[in-house]
């Protein structure tokens, strides 16, 4: 299952008292779980009466199922430019790792439980992402073949569930075996590329 991308915060821009109740909505999900994101605590959220948040959304269904299509979107242009880097391998582990992308998806999915709206949605979102990275991770790894080589639907599958445990059990304090892990990750990615130095020296 992919991410839902939630909005960056330092990047939030003024774009309009819509865009403003989607960016409310997400983070209040983020920051205190679906259940907190009522109209009303929306609406105070950005400033605005009740009646705003029901013009632009009839119904809180409505609004969570914007939200969910935005960040779907917002998640599949980040995964096209990342399975495109010099660093394919590499940047789409680092997508699956984000935590505020995994803490979203985990509301998404709760939210899910109730509402087979946004379960059916999240679904068809996820399918999308995950044939999109099988489509990419299959010319990648022709690349490397090897009779060893898992095939890149397996790979997929075992990127988002393990880079998606690390994430949830990070924010639970739980880091028992995850240095392996990731060293184990990391060994693997490099069978078929270097990855970018995650920062760059300057000199004047």
């Amino acid at each position: 299952m992919g991410h839902v991308a939630a909005p960056n915060r330092a990047g939030n821009r003024d774009t309009g008292t819509r865009e403003r109740i989607l960016d409310a909505t997400a983070e209040i999900m983020l920051e205190e779980g679906y259940a907190a994101a009522t109209s009303r605590r929306v609406a105070e959220w950005v400033g605005v009466q009740r009646a705003v948040v029901y013009y632009y959304f009839p119904t809180m269904d409505d609004l969570y199922l914007a939200v969910l299509r935005r960040g779907t979107e917002m998640n599949l242009d980040v995964q096209r430019c990342a399975l495109a880097s010099d660093n394919p391998l590499h940047e789409l582990w680092d997508m699956t790792i984000d935590s505020r992308g995994t803490r979203l998806t985990m509301e998404f999915m709760a939210l899910g439980n109730h509402r087979k709206a946004i379960r059916a949605e999240l679904a068809a979102g996820a399918e999308r992402s995950r044939e999109a990275q099988i489509a990419a991770l299959t010319f990648i790894l022709r690349e490397h073949a090897s009779d060893d080589a898992m095939p890149p639907d397996v790979v997929a599958v075992l990127i988002a569930s393990i880079g998606r445990t690390l994430s949830i059990e990070n924010r639970l304090g739980i880091t028992t075996g995850h240095p392996k892990t990731l060293q184990l990750i990391e060994e693997y990615l490099r069978r078929y590329e270097s990855p970018h130095p995650r920062t760059t020296a300057t000199t004047s």
